[in-house]
Parts: structure tokens; sequence; C-alpha cells
């Protein structure tokens, strides 16, 4: 639109030598104006996204579901990298709808996540961990998921931490090992074993392990990577929540993990 304006005025200029200059002053203070307009009309919807973005990012914060919603609704692309491929939902379905042929374990030892204890906001988290890696937001039925994730080493081996997040509350953490070149899976499963089971051998791919309170851990092996998800059971309102999203078979839940389900295999090929 700009360009547009400046020929115009090129064209205008070069014929003026044989127009009277008041009539050229004329066309001019006409076509001036109604230019002008066409130009702040083109820019206002970038102007108003700028000045919304930095209003968000002010007073939620740039790691913030608000922000990065904002960049989603309106086809922006985000100024992070993405923690996972198969969508946020997709790592809680795994406790509420469960594996075929897995094991099953009990355990009187707490199930936890490391430093960070469940029901951690993410300001919190921010605190201790400083700025994520990656980060990555969806929104189901109003309810607002965002996972951040730190590029980390466990015993040398390198790995993704996450932390998933329900309206601001930390509830799933998960490592995963994607380079499976450099992991051995029965050392990992060795480990889990011997804080949880007594050292008592799993021989399984994928399996659970609940304790006390109901906190859950699953482990999966997958061949291309391995998961380790550990779920919290401490708050009876996101319990309620979770289990209506994946217990009773929503169809908006049920449409994106076939979504999810597709485009995993993409990317695998």
């Amino acid at each position: 639109m700009i360009l547009l304006f400046s020929n115009i005025i090129s064209i205008l200029l070069a014929k003026s030598s044989g127009i009277d200059s008041g009539i050229m002053y004329l066309i001019l203070a006409i076509v001036f104006p109604f230019l002008l307009i066409l130009v702040l009309l083109s820019l206002k919807n970038n102007v108003v996204r700028f000045f919304r973005k930095r209003y968000i990012s002010i007073i939620y914060g740039r790691y913030s579901h608000q922000f990065l919603t904002f960049f989603r609704e309106n086809d922006l692309v985000t100024p992070y990298n993405g923690c996972i491929k198969d969508g946020i939902t997709w790592h809680f379905i795994v406790f509420y709808r469960k594996i075929r042929n897995s094991q099953e374990f009990q355990t009187s030892t707490a199930i936890d996540y490391g430093e960070i204890p469940f029901m951690t906001n993410c300001k919190n988290l921010f605190k201790i961990k400083g700025n994520p890696d990656c980060i990555d937001v969806d929104t189901i039925n109003d309810i607002k998921f965002l996972v951040v994730g730190y590029n980390e080493t466990l015993q040398g081996l390198k790995m993704k931490s996450m932390y998933y997040f329900l309206n601001d509350q930390f509830i799933l953490g998960e490592l995963n090992f994607s380079n499976l070149l450099h992991v051995k899976p029965a050392n990992l499963v060795g480990q889990i074993s011997s804080k949880y089971l007594n050292g008592n051998p799993v021989e399984e791919d994928v399996f659970y392990i609940k304790d006390t309170s109901g906190n859950q851990l699953n482990y999966e092996n997958n061949g291309f990577s391995v998961s380790i998800k550990y779920l919290s059971n401490g708050n009876k309102d996101i319990n309620l929540i979770l289990s209506g999203l994946f217990g009773m078979g929503d169809n908006t839940v049920e449409n994106k993990i076939k979504a999810l389900r597709n485009k995993e295999l993409l990317d695998r090929l």
C-alpha cells in the first residue's frame, strides 16, 4: 500500500509540468488524505496486534498461556521451540486408558517429580529452573494446558524434563529420552524399580506404579524413545476435570486423539 501511494505521487509529480500549480495542489490535497486512510487501515491490524502482544506480555508474562495463545489465535509463528509433537493431552490419556499388556504395581514410596513439588505454579517453576528451553499450550473446553521443558542430563544421558500445568498448577512431570542409541532402557527400569519396587525385576516395556496417595508413574519404551511420566492425584478438583475429559469419552478429546495419532505416524515416516 505504501509503495502504491509512492507510485501515485510520482506519477502526479511527473505530469505536473503541464498542469497549473493550483490545480496540482488541489489534487494532492484530495488524494493524499484518501491514500493515507487506506494506508492506516492496512496497518491497523498489525498495530493492534503489536500493542495487544505487548500488553499481554507485560500483564501475564512472556511464558504465559495467554501470551502463547495469542500467537496461535492470530496464526503467528511462536518465538519459542515446541516441546512435543503429539499434543499435550496425549500425555495424560495413558493414565486413563491403560496401554494394553502393561504391568501394574503398587508402592509404599511416595511418587514425586524431583525438586519440583506437584501443584507448583509456573512462576515458582521459573524461579527455580529459570527460563525454559521449550513451551507449548493447548485449551480444551476452556481448560488451559501448558507444558514447559528443559534440556538436561541424567547420569550423563541427555533428556528432556517437562512440566505439565492445568490452569497454572503443575500436575504431570515427564522425562523423555529420545536417543535410544545412548540409552540403556534396562538401566532406567532398574533405577525405577530400586526406588519404588524394592529392586524387584520388571521386564515389560510398559508398566504403571501407583503409590498410597494415588499418584502414578508410567514407563513406556515404544522403540523410538523412552518416556517416564509422573501424575499427581493430590487435587480433587483437578482430578474431576481430568476424569471428565479423559475418562468419559469426551468427543472433543476423542477427535484430538485421532488427529494426534495420525500426526504421530506421519512424523515417524
